[in-house]
């Protein structure tokens, strides 16, 4: 997908408040001599007015100590987006985030809606320790153990607020972990890509729990058209769908044809639709607007014969 995807076009609809407290912490390619404030780098959700910007540190740097230190001196009390990046493929791997630190977070920040973490383990890192006001939880990269999302014994929710989740490459994401987390959350978005541990099986087990979802991405995940039936079945509230790398046939692709709430579809290097079926389904939903055909018709004449069925929708390849 190009920059101006799914994800932006989503993210920009869940978080529509204007953001006035955003940081990005993260180790630089090439560092600074020290930690020092970048008044010109920009965090992924716009800039914090003022002297925080964004934050680099050097690569050999950035531990639980120097967490510590921004948490306690340099990020501000109204902070509502943080995205920190850590070092878990390097050769000097080191634990930057702690339980203690997100409590602290939790304490400090009040206002901390959107926090994004890549190339973080969070095996030593319980689910109930995230900041209970997170209402976007984006993991790029991580690794979580193989029990995680689940509540503890005292409450029924970890992240009652949780609206937006997007894993990108966890690899070690399952069904169970699917199920579990849609099942103490009300999501209005779910970005599963590179959960190949994702199959049908969870995304039924999950659907029970997703009947408000608005934007669902799916990408390389082990899913066939039997996840498609279900999702035409259940998910009646879907404003955007992406399925990207997904086994479907056309069979598949007709069942969303239920779904007349959905505005913008991307169907990409999904090689064995046909242009009949893509517009067959895609002329019985009243709202669609944007169809993306990546990696499907390149070099053919078919995506001409689509743009003229769907003369008012923008169709891309």
């Amino acid at each position: 997908m190009e920059k101006d995807d799914f994800r932006q076009n989503t993210l920009e609809t869940c978080q529509s408040n204007t953001l006035q407290g955003n940081v990005s912490i993260k180790c630089n390619q090439q560092p600074p001599d020290s930690i020092q404030n970048c008044p010109n780098s920009s965090p992924p959700f716009g800039r914090l007015p003022g002297p925080t910007c964004g934050h680099w540190v050097q690569r050999e740097q950035l531990n639980s100590k120097i967490m510590w230190h921004f948490v306690r001196h340099w990020l501000r009390t109204s902070l509502q987006t943080l995205k920190l990046k850590g070092l878990l493929h390097s050769v000097k791997k080191q634990e930057y985030l702690t339980p203690a630190i997100l409590q602290e977070m939790a304490k400090r920040f009040s206002c901390l809606e959107n926090l994004h973490l890549e190339q973080t383990s969070l095996h030593s890192i319980s689910y109930d320790c995230f900041p209970s006001t997170l209402k976007t939880l984006e993991l790029s990269q991580c690794e979580i153990p193989m029990v995680w999302f689940n509540a503890s014994s005292n409450q029924s929710r970890s992240l009652p607020k949780l609206e937006n989740l997007m894993l990108n490459n966890v690899s070690s994401f399952s069904n169970h972990h699917l199920e579990t987390v849609c099942s103490q959350s009300v999501l209005k978005t779910l970005f599963l890509s590179g959960t190949y541990r994702v199959t049908d099986i969870g995304i039924q087990k999950s659907l029970l729990f997703l009947k408000g979802l608005q934007h669902l991405k799916l990408q390389s995940c082990n899913i066939t058209d039997i996840a498609l039936h279900l999702i035409g079945c259940h998910l009646k509230c879907l404003q955007t769908l992406a399925l990207t790398n997904i086994s479907m046939t056309d069979a598949g692709l007709a069942c969303l044809s239920s779904i007349k709430t959905l505005e913008k579809l991307w169907l990409e290097y999904s090689i064995h639709l046909s242009s009949d079926s893509i517009i067959a389904v895609c002329v019985t939903l009243p709202a669609l607007n944007f169809l993306c055909l990546n990696g499907i018709f390149e070099g053919h004449g078919s995506i001409d014969e689509i743009k003229k069925k769907l003369p008012n929708c923008k169709v891309t390849c």
